[in-house]
């Protein structure tokens, strides 16, 4: 099997795409019952075991680079077989930046030991959690959860970096909409009332083959709002951009009344329209081409609408969004989701960067 790596570290300390043939990799089967629930905006963890285990080998390829980082790994397996594993970030490579966990914290040649799931369907991939370094310190890969290795000092599960300049109570108020949000927590539907059509659509549905994230291809409406890295806000006059740091995505939401929004042209964001009610902006978007509802590969139509309210908090440092969803085609009744979003001030908008894998696409 060959696989391709976009871009690793050599010990020159260039980066390089190439590909990388004849690796002995492990294959185990696992399964996970995993209900259809609005995703992350990222791939779903489906293909990962649900128990946790640990490796140690040698670093050997750095591939640091959204959606998510990958370590290759030379491991000594108990027949004294060098094989080649390949370690995947629970995160993106932006999300664990603002953590403090970047790529120079590794090196070609270093030893490390690393806590993972394994995939059942990718052989020698697994899911890294978090990473020892061999120096007392840990990096931790899926950030918010408690550390793996015991007694060692830890990066990337403090809270951002940014926020070492947060709001120290200013009120945020008369700022307005306009500025960087950064998420707090999100409530997505639960389990979805899909029609049979969309259960019929979604058997056909291969995540390793039918994900955008392997081209980098951009995400849609809904499911690009599902995001847990920053988005922006800015004035435009007769339309608000909604920059969000996710694959560099734009929505645009016009402002000015229109009549005929049921015959604008298609696109995956869909044509949205907005209006103030008091410091909330309600905007409903209609004609999004986007074919997925979540990471699981939940069919939506063309006829869905979507409607959101974003709400300032009362100390102005706060936005909620709120969200339902309607599609008559896939889904038997309507869908609500939400998120919390804060003001840390001196964020920024990250470039997303990234680089077409084609480790998914070799089941």
């Amino acid at each position: 099997m060959d696989i391709q790596t976009n871009t690793y570290s050599s010990e020159a300390g260039l980066l390089l795409e190439t590909y990388q043939p004849g690796r002995v990799m492990r294959y185990l089967i696992f399964t996970l019952l995993v209900l259809p629930i609005i995703g992350s905006a990222h791939h779903s963890r489906a293909e990962f075991s649900s128990e946790r285990e640990e490796i140690e080998g040698k670093v050997v390829e750095i591939a640091w680079r959204n959606p998510h980082p990958i370590l290759t790994l030379s491991v000594t397996n108990e027949a004294g077989e060098e094989e080649l594993w390949e370690v995947e970030s629970w995160s993106s490579a932006n999300s664990l930046s603002r953590k403090g966990v970047v790529g120079d914290v590794f090196e070609i040649g270093q030893t490390v030991r690393a806590a993972v799931r394994q995939s059942g369907r990718r052989p020698g991939m697994v899911l890294g959690e978090s990473i020892s370094l061999g120096n007392g310190t840990q990096a931790v890969l899926r950030p918010g959860y408690e550390p793996v290795f015991p007694g060692e000092a830890v990066l990337g599960n403090e809270a951002e970096l940014a926020e070492s300049e947060n709001s120290n109570g200013m009120n945020g108020q008369n700022l307005g909409l306009f500025r960087i949000w950064s998420l707090v927590d999100r409530e997505g539907p639960g389990e979805l009332p899909l029609t049979a059509a969309a259960f019929a659509n979604q058997q056909s549905y291969d995540e390793l083959a039918d994900h955008p994230m392997w081209n980098c291809d951009p995400i849609g409406m809904p499911v690009i709002m599902d995001s847990t890295l920053p988005v922006e806000f800015i004035d435009q006059g007769q339309e608000i951009h909604l920059r969000i740091e996710q694959g560099d995505a734009l929505r645009v939401i016009h402002m000015q009344p229109t009549n005929n929004a049921a015959n604008m042209p298609s696109s995956i964001m869909g044509y949205s329209i907005g209006q103030w009610e008091g410091n909330t902006l309600v905007v409903t978007t209609t004609n999004s081409s986007y074919p997925y509802l979540d990471d699981d590969g939940a069919a939506k139509s063309e006829d869905m609408q979507i409607d959101e309210r974003f709400s300032l908090g009362a100390d102005g440092n706060t936005l909620r969004w709120e969200a339902t969803l309607k599609d008559p085609v896939y889904l038997s009744s309507p869908i609500s989701m939400s998120m919390d979003w804060k003001w840390v001030p001196g964020e920024t908008i990250q470039v997303w960067n990234c680089l077409e894998s084609s480790l998914g696409r070799q089941p």
